[in-house]
């Protein structure tokens, strides 16, 4: 009930700052900024097809770790599994996140837990993980993830940002780009930049690997400095 009201409240000073002179506003910004990081929390939520490594991300975040070679958890089960919000330290500053849930990335989840968490969660951002492998599944995934967006418009209406992480590197970086591994989503990327510019969020994309952490602080940094109310700080 406190997460609801405080981000009633959140929402109502946002609504408002319109009318208040610019240096007063900024100050507005900086406490509500302050809010959301220090305590209740940045939502997002992490999607993907099976085995991208959700999970994986979710317990570097949880627990500050370097990187996961030697992590390999079970398939997430159907329904998910709870994550409270926690404190995690990427780039220079503590984030205080609320990802809600890790779910499963099978076909049979999609419309059940994803559906359910983008609802219960009312994302800030989005990280959307593929591979190298399986293009047809991992683009179904994405086409789910564009339409979901489309159709839960109060759910996604707190958007601002979606980041694609390309992820595994280690298994395919000496052999292709990250350019020859997204040429295979030349449509879905297209209709990405365009539902974004549409609904007024922005995209990123990184190439990462959560085995030798290549490129995932840098992304996450990003991603939270993005998703963060403060434009100040977000620019």
């Amino acid at each position: 009930m406190g997460n609801i009201i405080i981000d009633a409240l959140v929402g109502l000073v946002h609504g408002l700052v319109s009318l208040i002179p610019e240096p007063v506003t900024d100050g507005i910004n900086s406490v509500v900024d302050f809010a959301y990081v220090k305590f209740l929390g940045l939502p997002f939520v992490v999607l993907g097809y099976r085995q991208t490594g959700k999970t994986t991300l979710l317990e570097w975040l949880r627990n500050n770790l370097e990187p996961e070679a030697e992590f390999a958890p079970e398939p997430t089960a159907a329904g998910g599994e709870s994550v409270r919000a926690f404190t995690t330290q990427v780039g220079r500053e503590g984030f205080r996140v609320r990802p809600k849930r890790d779910v499963g990335g099978e076909y049979s989840m999609w419309e059940t837990d994803w559906v359910d968490l983008l609802r219960d969660a009312k994302p800030r951002g989005i990280v959307f993980m593929i591979d190298s492998n399986n293009p047809v599944a991992h683009k179904d995934a994405l086409n789910f993830t564009l339409q979901m967006i489309d159709e839960e418009i109060v759910a996604a209406k707190n958007l601002k940002v979606f980041m694609l992480l390309v992820n595994k590197s280690d298994l395919w970086i000496n052999d292709k780009s990250m350019d020859d591994v997204l040429e295979d989503y030349r449509p879905e990327m297209r209709r990405l930049n365009h539902q974004a510019q549409k609904m007024g969020y922005k995209v990123f994309t990184f190439t990462t690997s959560l085995k030798t952490g290549e490129g995932v602080k840098e992304a996450m940094d990003r991603f939270f400095n993005k998703i963060r109310p403060n434009r100040a700080k977000a620019a």
